[in-house]
């Protein structure tokens, strides 16, 4: 596991890997987030995917009803359809306050009508579990685990969508508190120099190196973190009218465990 937690060798296969063999040790994961505080995957069957993905997310997106920031819901809301909401300020719900303007959509991991991003949560979900040697469908039984997976998309609209520089302490805290290691896992669904022009996600290595991963990221993109390093988004493009309906933005998806609250 990530974070020291490795105990062993293993071998990890992808969902992806029967098809195309892909293959890459926990290890080499490790390893690589220990030393440059971030792994980037590209396999072309999840570029198509993501592809695909984000069709998806697009077509429904307009379609959802706003809610507010600290309005609350649970996973089984999601099983009535997407949760939209706004995240402006400092205070928006879970986890520690920092200043962010974007919208998310939550949906539930088996959502009806949107194959292509199913499949993608899916197989990010399958990735970080067995990555962190859980049960590869942890998180998708949340009576059983106790944690249920927040499948979601971030949207930065252009005209300044951001996200400041921080590292993630809440969700580890909390996952730490019941044996389970936090490693975050997300995958890009847009292309800088075609739907938003700057700024974007950043990374910020051991050095203080920033590292602006669509840079050289492509739409499809996995990347693993395990929320320890300093990152954030970037104003993506101040210059630009600010407009939530619009299919332009910097886009992600993520799948974090969420604690069942009661």
């Amino acid at each position: 596991m990530v974070n020291g937690l490795l105990e062993s060798w293993h071998v990890v296969s992808f969902p992806w890997a029967k098809k195309l063999g892909f293959m890459l040790k926990i290890e080499d994961v490790a390893d690589r987030i220990m030393n440059a505080g971030y792994v980037v995957e590209v396999e072309k069957s999840i570029v198509e995917m993501a592809q695909g993905a984000r069709t998806d997310y697009l077509k429904v997106m307009p379609t959802l009803r706003i809610h507010a920031p600290l309005e609350r819901f649970s996973s089984k809301d999601l099983e009535n359809g997407p949760w939209r909401k706004f995240a402006i300020g400092s205070a928006n719900g879970l986890g520690d306050p920092y200043a962010q303007l974007l919208q998310t959509t939550y949906f539930h991991e088996n959502n009806v009508g949107t194959p292509y991003l199913n499949a993608l949560f899916s197989t990010l979900i399958s990735t970080r579990n067995r990555i962190l040697e859980t049960r590869e469908d942890f998180g998708s039984h949340p009576e059983r685990d106790q944690f249920w997976n927040a499948c979601r998309i971030h949207h930065y609209p252009r005209g300044g969508g951001f996200m400041v520089e921080h590292n993630d302490t809440h969700f580890p805290s909390v996952l730490a508190s019941a044996g389970v290691p936090f490693l975050q896992v997300m995958a890009l669904l847009s292309t800088k120099g075609v739907d938003f022009q700057t700024g974007g996600s950043f990374v910020i290595n051991g050095e203080g190196t920033r590292t602006y991963l669509e840079d050289s990221c492509p739409l499809g993109a996995v990347v693993m973190f395990d929320g320890s390093i300093r990152h954030g988004v970037a104003d993506v493009d101040p210059d630009q009218v600010l407009d939530f309906n619009l299919a332009s933005g910097r886009i992600a998806a993520f799948v974090n465990l969420y604690q069942v609250l009661r």
